[in-house]
């Protein structure tokens, strides 16, 4: 076993340690910032997009920019808890990238890799696609990037961690899958409805809540029943319909006749503050 193979069973095993603490089982899907405060940690978003994260280790908070994208933010959360559990002392760090040819060090590689094994384990990864009927090998874009979603992860870093850290697919079909960006994916879905932001939700969705920011939006299956006025439909597509996170707050989602329900749960967009509070509802937002 090299180098390498040893980081990556390390952050494997601190991975699969932390989900049994909590009592997630190793196939489930996570949201890193729920995980990390029943941990004990303090998750906060602060306003900026020029730092990656941070990790305090005097009083166990994450810094998380609120800027960034939803899926780098999960990605950033997991690297600091990363820190957090190897014991790694305060960290300010530049944006975590799955790139095995990128400069960094030891300590930042293992909680790059604890990260990708917390948010995507191979079970996770595994289950979900099979729920669906999907191959690794011949996935499309759309199809990834409906798992990325439903892992809380971008899009891109999906890729790379079926490539570079799971070895289900050849850096030649990675490349191809990279080209085509998420805004493309995007409008083979909506058309010319434009989004910031999109969560494609089918029958097959495992994880337990939709997480959405003010203005981003989510396409669930058809005939789906809200209750709630914290998201609007917007379309009614070929493909599902199209909702939009309108304010902060929770509204329940289900199909009738059919054992699926999920809660959505929309925040402030670029919200500020400790995660905890994100989804609480505001008079100020109509």
């Amino acid at each position: 076993m090299n180098y390498g193979q040893g980081l990556a069973r390390k952050a494997l095993r601190g991975a699969l340690t932390i989900r049994r603490r909590v009592g997630l089982q190793k196939e489930d899907p996570v949201c890193v910032f729920d995980l990390a405060e029943q941990l004990g940690l303090e998750v906060r978003f602060l306003v900026g997009n020029s730092f990656g994260g941070m990790f305090a280790k005097a009083t166990n908070v994450v810094l998380v920019p609120s800027l960034r994208p939803p899926g780098r933010q999960a990605f950033t959360a997991a690297h600091e808890l990363g820190h957090w559990y190897f014991g790694h002392g305060d960290r300010l760090d530049h944006l975590p990238e799955l790139d095995p040819d990128a400069p960094t060090t030891p300590e930042e590689r293992l909680a790059n890799l604890f990260a990708a094994y917390l948010l995507m384990p191979p079970w996770s990864v595994a289950r979900l696609l099979a729920r669906r009927g999907w191959i690794p090998s011949s996935a499309t874009p759309l199809q990834l990037f409906t798992i990325s979603a439903e892992l809380g992860v971008g899009y891109e870093t999906l890729i790379r961690h079926l490539c570079w850290s799971l070895d289900q697919i050849s850096p030649s079909k990675a490349r191809e899958l990279i080209k085509v960006s998420p805004k493309a994916i995007r409008s083979q879905i909506a058309g010319e409805i434009e989004t910031k932001h999109l969560v494609v939700v089918d029958s097959q969705w495992a994880a337990g809540n939709i997480d959405l920011q003010v203005g981003h939006a989510a396409l669930l299956p058809k005939s789906i029943v809200l209750e709630g006025s914290h998201v609007a439909v917007i379309a009614d597509l070929p493909a599902g319909t199209l909702v939009q996170g309108r304010k902060p707050g929770i509204t329940r989602s289900f199909l009738e006749g059919v054992a699926w329900a999920k809660f959505i749960r929309v925040s402030r967009a670029d919200f500020e503050g400790r995660s905890i509070y994100r989804h609480m509802e505001d008079p100020d937002v109509d």
